[in-house]
C-alpha cells in the first residue's frame, strides 16, 4: 500500500495543537527526555519563534520539524565550547523532530528535511541536538558531530552541524522520493 503523505508549514490553532500533542508522545513518552504531563501536550520553549514543517497523511499530522533562526540556541548549550559555532556562520537549529513510530520511513523524512532545506538555503549552516540512538541517521544526511553526548531528562542528545552547501546535494534524492509517494505543499 503506497501512502500518500503532503508536507507543508504549520499555521493553523488546531496544527500547533496537534504538534503540541505529538511532541508529548514523542519526547515524554518514547525518549523520557521529558515527565509525563496531564494534558499530554508538550510545547517547545521556542515555539513562539518556531517555523515548523509538518507531514500529514490524509488530515492527521504523523510528523514534524521545527527550526529557528535567533540566538540563543539550545545546541550552544550543549557544546564545551560554543565559540566554534561561528566558524559556522549563519546558523538555522532545528529544534525538534518527531514522527509517530508507524511513519517513521524514508518518505516522511525526506519530506521534512527538503522543507528544512527550503527554509534553510539562504543560512550557511543548520545545527541540530541529535538523539544519541538516531545519530547514524543525521550522519547519514551529513551531519557531523560537535562534541560529546549531552543528557537532557532520560536522553542523551548529541549536538551536531552541517553546512546548506552540503545539504543541497541531497535535495535532488529527497525530491525524487518524494515524487513517487508524496505532495509538498
Amino acid at each position: 500500500m503506497n501512502l500518500r503523505y503532503r508536507f507543508k508549514k504549520a499555521e493553523t490553532e488546531d496544527e500547533f495543537e496537534n504538534i503540541f500533542h505529538l511532541n508529548h508522545t514523542v519526547f515524554a513518552g518514547e525518549l523520557e527526555q521529558y515527565p509525563t504531563q496531564a494534558s499530554e501536550r508538550i510545547v517547545d520553549k521556542f515555539h513562539d519563534k518556531n517555523h515548523y514543517v509538518i507531514a500529514l497523511l490524509e488530515e492527521a499530522i504523523v510528523g514534524m520539524i521545527s527550526l529557528h533562526d535567533q540566538p540563543p540556541f539550545s545546541v550552544a548549550g550543549k557544546l564545551a565550547d560554543p565559540t566554534i559555532l561561528e566558524d559556522y556562520g549563519r546558523l538555522i537549529e532545528v529544534r525538534q523532530l518527531a514522527v509517530e513510530s508507524a511513519h517513521r520511513n524514508g518518505v516522511v523524512m525526506a519530506g521534512l528535511m527538503l522543507g528544512v532545506y527550503e527554509y534553510a538555503r539562504n543560512y550557511d549552516s543548520i545545527v541540530i541536538s541529535g538523539h544519541v540512538d538516531k545519530t547514524s541517521v543525521y550522519h547519514e544526511l551529513g551531519f557531523r558531530d560537535l562534541g560529546a553526548p549531552v543528557a537532557s531528562g532520560q536522553a542523551l542528545y548529541v549536538p551536531m552541524a552541517i553546512r546548506v552547501t552540503e545539504l543541497a546535494e541531497r535535495q535532488a534524492r529527497w525530491q525524487r522520493r518524494l515524487q513517487s509517494s508524496s505532495k509538498v505543499c
